[in-house]
């Protein structure tokens, strides 16, 4: 009895405290708020067509506007006309939060932008707008893409801020077209998912901090500012517009100067090729047209045991190799076996495993310098000028950041050229191999993108299981949902896409109708040519502690799945 007074007790107590929170959070919403962030000023202006950085000298007043509802009557229209009556230029970042504390009361905003519930107030501010003396700079919901909470709209859908920030651009343009939109990411890895498109923008920013973004940052710390700058700016290189470096509050004018910039734009002219290689497409829309199969679809296994390569559909056979195997000849017998067996062939070389079998932690360097040229000289000689296409993919899952490889979490600029140094090892590479760039498809891939001038298909891998410690496989993620997220992150690459890795763990029931998702979302999309399934367990080092996932199917599973396929290999 005492138990449930105590229980009653806590849940009333509880309620209290929701309704008090609310009330408050209604009485704080009632109004618009506008305050000044003297911190945030504008350092310096990036050209990236002419790779220039430029010191700002002019003087602009920076401001927060906070939106808490849609109402015109909240916005606090004198403070504007008096900034604006000002000689002065001036930088707004825009918040528009949601109505409600509990999101599940609500829309949410981006969708409530989208139909149109906030135009009349948007209207009314833009009009203030054309009427301000000097330049106005205005950013939408800043720092979206940063994976944290600070800010409602972060760790939201990609589609909804790009819909939503396009919204509030084209009203901006046809009110007042003399203000400058602002698409103001922080630079975080993962920045392009939001990018809303050219004509939507007129500048961009990154924010100038050695603090991360977020505590448990998986990437290198920088460890100069020069290092900090650069590297931002270089998740920014698919992006045509300026870019705006703001200042914050551990990089600010009294620790930066023009110098700092030359010798940052400096490094990204040294790197010319890879920062703003012509190669690199540029996308404006949020999803590229799909184009058509112009071939039968690929389909391919990784299959160990042998139990699948014999299926009538089966044309694709997956190897893995790396430099131990390809010098002590274990590789050529591989290869060579599928080869008898009349299939193609993808080659994922690990450069790994050296002849005294250790992790070369310095693997990317290393061949760039020409410390494995005889490993590469050996395996072209082995895959070339023979009758099946050999799909070559090296250095994979380069953009996760764990130590399983030794080529994952470094630096993008220097994978990128060790990347480009295996394509174009051989000047003239035998017309039956094909190069296959090789990330999972995970937040920040492209910041890997060697270019479109050395890659012939983009590969990601798509595993049902989000999380190691997951053991209950019904909680797996459906291949249909796994590729849209991946297919988003990868569009600006603009190449045919070759599934070489994808697996289900689990009962066989469950496997045929996650399978069954599978093979509907790849009729669904002719970008896909081929498919790869991985049917085997993984590596059980790759999991420490939780159980290794065994990805194998039964051939009548994978009898099942095949048939439900369209654009069916010929044999």
């Amino acid at each position: 009895m005492l138990k449930k007074i105590i229980v009653g007790s806590l849940l009333i107590g509880l309620s209290i405290f929701t309704i008090y929170k609310l009330l408050q959070f209604k009485k704080s919403h009632e109004s618009d708020k506008i305050t000044q962030t003297p911190y945030q000023q504008i350092l310096a202006v990036y050209d990236n067509k002419n790779q220039q950085v430029a010191y700002f000298k002019d003087s602009v007043l920076h401001y927060t506007i906070s939106w808490f509802n849609s109402s015109t009557a909240s916005l606090p229209q004198n403070k504007l006309e008096e900034l604006f009556a000002q000689e002065v230029s001036l930088y707004f970042n825009l918040e528009i939060w949601p109505r409600n504390l509990i999101k599940t009361l609500d829309k949410k905003t981006e969708e409530l932008i989208v139909a149109g519930e906030y135009d009349t107030k948007l209207q009314s501010f833009f009009k203030l707008l054309a009427t301000a003396k000097k330049t106005v700079y205005v950013s939408y919901n800043p720092e979206m893409e940063v994976p944290i909470y600070k800010y409602a709209w972060q760790s939201q859908s990609c589609n909804g801020y790009i819909l939503s920030f396009r919204h509030i651009a084209i009203l901006a343009k046809k009110i007042a077209p003399g203000v400058k939109i602002v698409w103001g990411p922080a630079g975080y890895s993962g920045t392009e998912e939001y990018w809303p498109g050219n004509e939507y923008v007129d500048f961009s920013t990154v924010n100038l901090t050695m603090l991360p973004e977020i505590n448990n940052d998986p990437y290198p710390a920088f460890t100069t500012t020069k290092q900090m700058i650069s590297r931002k700016l270089f998740r920014m290189r698919f992006m045509e517009k300026p870019v705006i470096l703001l200042a914050t509050q551990s990089v600010n004018k009294n620790s930066v100067d023009q110098q700092l910039f030359t010798a940052v734009e400096a490094k990204i002219k040294a790197d010319s090729a890879i920062y703003h290689s012509p190669v690199i497409p540029n996308i404006t829309d949020i999803a590229v047209v799909k184009p058509a199969r112009t071939a039968n679809l690929k389909i391919g296994v990784y299959d160990p045991k042998l139990l699948l390569t014999s299926q009538p559909l089966v044309t694709v056979e997956h190897v893995f190799t790396d430099i131990r195997s390809v010098e002590n000849g274990f590789f050529k017998k591989e290869f060579e076996q599928v080869i008898n067996r009349h299939h193609d062939v993808i080659v994922t070389i690990e450069p790994w495993k050296t002849l005294t079998l250790e992790r070369d932690s310095n693997i990317l360097q290393n061949t760039l310098d020409g410390e494995y040229d005889h490993t590469l000289k050996k395996l072209y000689q082995i895959i070339s000028n023979i009758p099946q296409t050999v799909y070559l993919r090296w250095g994979h899952e380069m953009e996760i950041p764990v130590d399983r490889y030794p080529w994952q979490k470094q630096d993008p600029v220097t994978f990128i050229k060790a990347f480009r140094y295996v394509a174009n090892f051989e000047e003239n590479r035998a017309p039956n191999i094909k190069m296959v760039w090789g990330p999972t498809g995970d937040r920040g891939c492209v910041e890997y993108w060697p270019g479109d001038d050395v890659v012939d298909y983009v590969s990601i891998a798509i595993y049902g299981l989000p999380d190691k410690n997951i053991n209950d496989h019904t909680k797996q993620h459906s291949f249909s949902s796994i590729f849209s997220a991946k297919f988003h992150r990868i569009r600006f690459a603009k190449k045919p896409i070759f599934i070489t890795e994808f697996g289900v763990k689990g009962p066989q029931d469950y496997k045929k109708k996650w399978l069954e998702d599978a093979a509907n979302t790849i009729n669904k999309n002719p970008q896909i040519i081929g498919i790869n399934y991985f049917s085997f367990s993984d590596t059980p080092k790759a999991w420490g502690n939780a159980e290794t996932p065994d990805w194998s199917i039964t051939p009548n599973t994978f009898e099942s799945f095949a048939g439900l396929l369209k654009d069916l290999p010929k044999k």
